[in-house]
């Protein structure tokens, strides 16, 4: 039996009789708020008998009865009309009037919120929340000339730009730049202006004429999604892009927060953007509430503050809350009672973490198994694959999409249109919807492959020198036809047609030359030769198929030991890189573990130094410690008010970003740290901080005004006092990163403006500069092998790192020279003993061994993880290294003949059937 209906009164008999005085009704303008205020009208006119009182008639408790009056809920119709019975109402008249308010509401109306998609100019009137950060960005666009806006994904960046700025500006021109930034100016001035988009694409070729149009025109020039020009420009168009815009006279560029560091790369945006950038963070508590009540309010709605209290909980403190709660908001909108949006509704649409995924999911599950296909097919075009950074979206044309699909896709809002091109609402559905994720990192290298061949095709001319050939056109050519478009299909017709062409020509140069050997001594041992060899082709192609099967196969969530035994099969048929690194691949998944329920969703970092991991909020200042690499991986080292940058050996002693500066500090006991001293450094995110083994002598960039001081390196020296002894790096040119040996005596600096890398030597208080490399191109330092033999420095613009020996630190000698992927920021791990260094990038790490002077070898490659990797370490043995990615730690052993011999001790024989299924016409091997 209900407690309510018990007619229970918990108050003690001693207390009286008294009406209860009300708390004010929030709002009396509401429809729910008018009812509120009529029902205690309706018990002031029956003689304001006590809610104790109305129990004892009304079968209901008081406090029951007083929620029903206190304008936070619609109360439910069983307890309204018990309450207007009491009162002596009108029941009748009581009750058409509760169905009127609950009546189920028009689905087809539109909600007061924006879902996934951002806000834009028109709806300006229903952007709550962020009234003092706009403030903020119009006073900074009306002082410089170029500002940055940044922020994570979600942040609500492109919300501020088009419903925040743009509404301040008198002229004002917004875009993003797509694949071709040239072509977006020119079309988008077109738009503005009434000019030929023709000529004017003409005229823009010289970057300064984008700066003289835009000046002539009065425009400001507003770029969201700037990001694009890492993830969808060529260099060429990117650097054309710049230079344009650092010429403009009024620009805004809207940045996600993890492209920071692409930024530093481009010397002429770092100094135009000096003093010029807002950074887009958590909306606070009472943002968040405006953001939820007041666009209901406009429409005269009301929130239930139940549901308010909920949502502020589920997301404060997240950078990406913002589409995530405005598309639960529309979703609970769809449920709502009358005008009333309730917990309820909210709780029945999944809430924020998972309304999203339910919404997707259900409009893929109204769809035929045909448009099924089709759906996955255009999903997939729209994502742009992270490197170093996390995936994003990217538009595609229309015309090569399914139009039906699409519109389907469209009316949900899970894909936004333009006359002519499609692209994801919001980046939140890559990171929310498991069926999308899962579809990624299963076809990541098809995917890589298939943009790759999106813009050969969009680039051919004709020329046959540019069609694929070799390698790329037998990847091209494993695609699934129904996945291309008809320029694609034609170019790679085109490619095969050549290939064949080619391969005729081939044929006849084999078929001459075998007739000259036929007349010749040996015809015999020649042909069974070729013959061995084409076979020997033949069953490395088969096991390589059959080894990307097992890597794929290991990634579900089934029996792990058919994808164990297919991949040693395979590697055992044809032991190559590729099978090679599959098996290890296959090894690393099966081994995976699930770090602790309660971190689920933690982005873990590496602390530079120690063992120690992080975890935090982004852009925020609390970090959790973990020390996974002792102590498993449900073990918490505590929590720090700060953000560690550098960890002493020991884990002891951290310098540490806090909002009061960087702090030397102990951290013996994490939560209850104390400073040593501070550290003047005005730099210390990203490579502009580095310290020794032991953090008592550390190198930073600092900002000076006096050239003669030099442009900002400094050696600090703790010696046990708060004052830190200083010792200048000077030199001619700014900073851009540094690193110190773990024993405190080399630092290594590159400076912008002229790619040098120097190496300074400290000796006593005074450092003195030993060698100055003169090879184009800017190489950073990275990281020191922990005996300090080796650097390895890198040039992301070149797509290349170089290990330093600096043994004699004034001759240094390139130990190995690797190449990696361009503009892509490598995570980096030397082994203990330094003869081998790990190199992460995106969603796969490989390992090199340095052992020869100037010949690496690549011993271990793991590859498709299902998410970007955040974190990579050295591990004990058998282990060499370990990456974690969002929820996994994923240990990874590089000794293939190792992993060969673990994985037989438990009996890994392929079955016939399966043998006969993966490895068609292989003859049989023992595999152990």
């Amino acid at each position: 039996m209900r407690f309510e209906q018990q007619g229970v009164d918990n108050r003690s008999q001693g207390e009286t009789d008294m009406p209860r005085t009300e708390r004010p009704l929030d709002s009396e303008d509401t429809e729910l708020g008018r009812f509120a205020a009529d029902l205690r009208k309706l018990r002031d006119k029956a003689g304001k008998p006590s809610y104790r009182a109305l129990a004892s008639r009304a079968h209901y408790s008081a406090a029951t009865l007083s929620d029903a009056a206190g304008g936070k809920k619609l109360p439910s119709l069983a307890v309204t009309l018990a309450y207007v019975k009491a009162c002596d109402g009108d029941e009748q008249e009581w009750e058409q009037r509760w169905r009127s308010i609950a009546a189920p509401p028009d689905p087809t109306g539109e909600a007061p919120y924006v879902g996934l998609k951002a806000f834009q100019k028109e709806d300006a009137d229903r952007f709550f929340g962020r009234e003092k950060l706009t403030a903020k960005l119009v006073d900074l666009v009306g002082k410089r000339r170029l500002v940055g806006v940044f922020g994570a994904s979600g942040s609500g960046k492109s919300s501020l730009l088009r419903a925040g700025l743009l509404p301040k500006l008198d002229r004002a021109l917004i875009f993003t730049p797509g694949v071709h930034p040239l072509d977006e100016c020119a079309v988008r001035i077109a738009q503005a202006t009434g000019q030929s988009a023709v000529a004017l694409r003409a005229e823009l070729a010289d970057p300064a004429a984008l700066g003289l149009l835009a000046q002539q025109h009065d425009l400001v020039l507003v770029v969201d999604q700037f990001e694009e020009i890492f993830t969808l420009c060529g260099a060429e168009q990117r650097d054309w892009f710049v230079r344009a815009l650092v010429g403009a006279p009024h620009v805004v560029i809207g940045v996600r927060a993890d492209f920071y560091g692409h930024i530093g790369r481009h010397p002429e945006l770092v100094e135009a953007l000096e003093g010029s950038q807002l950074l887009v963070g958590p909306m606070t508590t009472d943002e968040l509430r405006r953001a939820i009540i007041e666009p209901a309010q406009r429409v005269g709605a009301t929130v239930e503050s139940a549901l308010v209290t909920r949502l502020v909980a589920d997301v404060a403190g997240q950078a990406a809350a913002l589409p995530l709660v405005q598309h639960a908001l529309v979703e609970t909108w769809h449920r709502r009672r009358g005008m009333t949006l309730t917990l309820a509704g909210y709780e029945e649409a999944g809430g924020v973490e998972h309304a999203i995924a339910r919404t997707a999911e259900a409009v893929y599950s109204e769809l035929t198994e045909d448009q099924q296909h089709t759906a996955r097919r255009i999903f997939l075009r729209l994502i742009a694959l992270g490197e170093g950074t996390e995936d994003t979206k990217r538009r595609a044309a229309r015309e090569d999409l399914d139009a039906e699909v699409l519109e389907h896709l469209a009316a949900a809002r899970l894909v936004t249109l333009t006359e002519q091109h499609a692209e994801l609402t919001h980046e939140a559905l890559i990171r929310s919807w498991p069926r999308l994720r899962d579809w990624i990192a299963e076809d990541r290298n098809a995917l890589r492959v298939h943009h790759q061949l999106t813009e050969a095709a969009a680039e051919w001319d004709g020329d046959r020198d540019l069609l694929y050939k070799g390698v790329r056109l037998a990847q091209a050519s494993e695609l699934d036809p129904g996945s291309l478009t008809e320029p694609e299909r034609a170019f790679l017709t085109a490619s095969q047609a050549d290939g064949r062409r080619r391969a005729r020509r081939t044929r006849v140069v084999v078929a001459v030359l075998s007739v000259l050997v036929l007349l010749l001594a040996g015809t015999v041992v020649f042909a069974i030769d070729r013959s061995s060899e084409a076979s020997r082709q033949r069953d490395v192609a088969v096991a390589g198929s059959a080894a990307d099967v097992a890597r794929r196969m290991a990634l579900l969530p089934t029996d792990s030991g058919e994808a164990i035994r297919l991949a040693l099969a395979a590697y055992k048929v044809a032991p190559t890189e590729a099978t090679r690194d599959a098996l290890l691949t296959v090894d690393a998944t099966t081994r995976r573990e699930r770090l602790n329920s309660t971190w689920a969703g933690s982005r873990f970092t590496k602390l530079d130094g120690g063992s120690l991991f992080g975890t935090f909020q982004e852009l925020s200042f609390v970090t959790s410690l973990h020390n996974l690499r002792s102590h498993g991986i449900d073990s918490s080292h505590g929590t720090i008010v700060g953000r560690p940058l550098v960890v002493s050996d020991d884990d002891r002693r951290a310098i540490v970003a806090t909002e009061r500066g960087a702090e030397l500090q102990d951290i013996t006991n994490p939560s209850s740290p104390r400073t040593l001293a501070r550290v003047p450094a005005s730099s210390y995110f990203g490579n502009g901080l580095s310290a020794n083994s032991t953090v008592d002598t550390i190198a930073g960039v600092v900002t000076t005004d006096r050239p003669i001081d030099g442009y900002g390196a400094k050696i600090w020296r703790y010696v046990g006092t708060s004052e830190l002894r200083e010792i200048a790096v000077p030199g001619d040119k700014p900073p851009l990163s540094l690193r110190m040996s773990p024993d405190g005596r080399i630092v290594v600096v590159s400076r912008i403006n002229g790619g040098s890398t120097e190496i300074w030597r400290i000796d006593g208080d005074a450092a003195h500069r030993v060698y100055e490399s003169t090879a184009p191109g800017t190489f950073e330092p990275r990281r020191f092998s922990a005996d300090g033999r080796f650097v390895l420095v890198a040039s992301l613009s070149l797509g290349q790192v170089q290990v330093w020996d600096v043994t004699d630190p004034a001759n240094p000698v390139v130990q190995a020279d690797i190449p990696t992927q361009p503009n892509a920021e490598p995570m980096i791990e030397f082994s203990p003993d330094g003869r081998q260094v790990l190199l992460g990038t995106d969603r796969a790490v490989h390992v090199w061994d340095l052992a020869q002077r100037g010949r690496p070898v690549r011993i271990a490659g793991f590859e498709n993880f299902p998410d970007n990797i955040t974190a990579v370490d050295h591990w004990s043995p058998p282990y060499g290294f370990v990456a974690l990615t969002e929820g996994n730690i994923w240990l990874l052993r590089t000794d293939v003949n190792e992993v060969v011999r673990n994985l037989c001790l438990g009996g890994a024989e392929l079955p016939d059937q399966d043998w006969a299924r993966y490895l068609p016409e292989v003859e049989r091997v023992p595999v152990c």
